[in-house]
């Protein structure tokens, strides 16, 4: 009996350390699965500084970032209802200067010893280290507007430009971007599309997070994506935004319904931009890229911005594929930048027919595929 009764003993415990081994090893087999399986989140790397939110009501402050300089070269403040379907973009100038008061300005002397009392959004990336930067850049403009940010999307100026258009001093996705997203018929396809871009983007949310918007933005229809610009006058170079007037756009746009008209025209108004100031001079466009239709296609979004292009033709040397704008005076040149992917602006005395302004087109500024 006694030997029955440690055998029956021992099977017990034997049955017993196989099954606490087998759930040891599942555990252990779908950690495993998991780390081999799951995206690297560069969100995770850091400790945040404000809450992220990506509920049904999406805010999604989107920066366009040069990849040399750091500097931001565009803010897009996105608003996307899924319930609605309305999808909308506020351009805020990057030159946007934002005076703290005294409090705030030595709360953040102890994040950072760089900041200075009148913050410029273009330089947050001189204040701040890390992917952190862009969130005390939500943290600045939300203060300023009294408006709620969710979360932030930093992209390379280059792959901005391959997404937005600009036009009437404010930016939307392209038509051409437009039209590949289109192509994702379904919740499945959507998703995926999203995680692909993905891998081009910075953002304080995870990829799971982004994704829960591809069935809304299947309802999204493109005639009806609405550009607006922020409130804003230039002063000294930067830009001050009228808070009071944005807030009030931004909360109107929260609060329309879903959309059954195309937008008749941009709202808002831009910071004055040195545009205004050389549409008396003339402009050359001269096509050193070999591409056909460059300098025409180029042409033509000058003279729709009331630009006066004086003549185009080919440039006799070698194929350049950066783009050069020669000026007169080098702040002309420099007004022209936003048009080009990487221009270099040199001054230069005497250009092509007697120009102000001449541009040899390069090969980074050829059409988007």
């Amino acid at each position: 009996m006694l030997k029955l009764a440690m055998r029956t003993f021992l099977k017990t415990m034997g049955i017993i350390v196989l099954l606490i081994a087998v759930g040891v090893g599942s555990y252990f087999l779908t950690m495993l699965f998991y780390q081999t399986t799951e995206r690297d989140e560069r969100c995770t790397k850091y400790k945040h500084v404000m809450d992220v939110s990506a509920g049904s009501e999406s805010s999604n402050l989107i920066y366009s970032v040069d990849a040399e300089t750091k500097k931001i070269k565009t803010l897009v403040l996105e608003l996307f209802d899924k319930e609605t379907g309305n999808l909308d973009y506020v351009t805020i100038p990057a030159k946007t200067q934002i005076s703290l008061s005294e409090e705030k300005y030595h709360e953040y002397m102890e994040i950072s010893e760089q900041i200075p009392q009148i913050v410029t959004l273009q330089d947050i990336n001189q204040y701040f280290s890390g992917d952190v930067a862009y969130e005390y850049g939500i943290l600045l403009l939300q203060e300023e507007l009294n408006v709620d940010i969710g979360y932030f999307t930093a992209l390379d100026s280059k792959e901005f430009s391959k997404r937005f258009d600009h036009t009437e001093g404010a930016y939307k996705p392209s038509e051409e971007y437009l039209e590949t997203v289109g192509k994702n018929k379904d919740e499945s396809a959507m998703k995926n599309f999203i995680e692909k871009e993905w891998d081009s983007v910075i953002s304080n949310i995870k990829l799971i997070q982004k994704q829960q918007y591809a069935a809304a933005f299947l309802n999204v229809r493109p005639e009806y994506i609405y550009a607006h610009r922020a409130y804003a006058e230039e002063v000294k170079g930067g830009a001050t935004l009228d808070a009071k007037n944005t807030k009030k756009m931004i909360d109107k746009i929260w609060d329309s319904k879903a959309r059954t008209a195309e937008q008749k025209k941009v709202d808002g108004t831009a910071a004055k931009t040195g545009i205004e100031k050389i549409k008396s001079r003339s402009i050359q466009i001269t096509n050193g890229s070999k591409i056909n239709g460059l300098a025409a296609s180029f042409q033509e979004k000058l003279q729709k911005d009331g630009l006066f292009v004086m003549g185009v033709g080919d440039f006799s040397g070698d194929i350049q594929k950066q783009t050069v704008i020669y000026a007169r005076k080098k702040r002309w040149g420099n007004y022209l930048k936003s048009y080009f992917a990487n221009p270099v602006v040199k001054q230069a005395p005497a250009l092509t027919n007697g120009a102000d302004i001449e541009i040899v087109l390069g090969t980074d500024d050829k059409p988007k595929e």
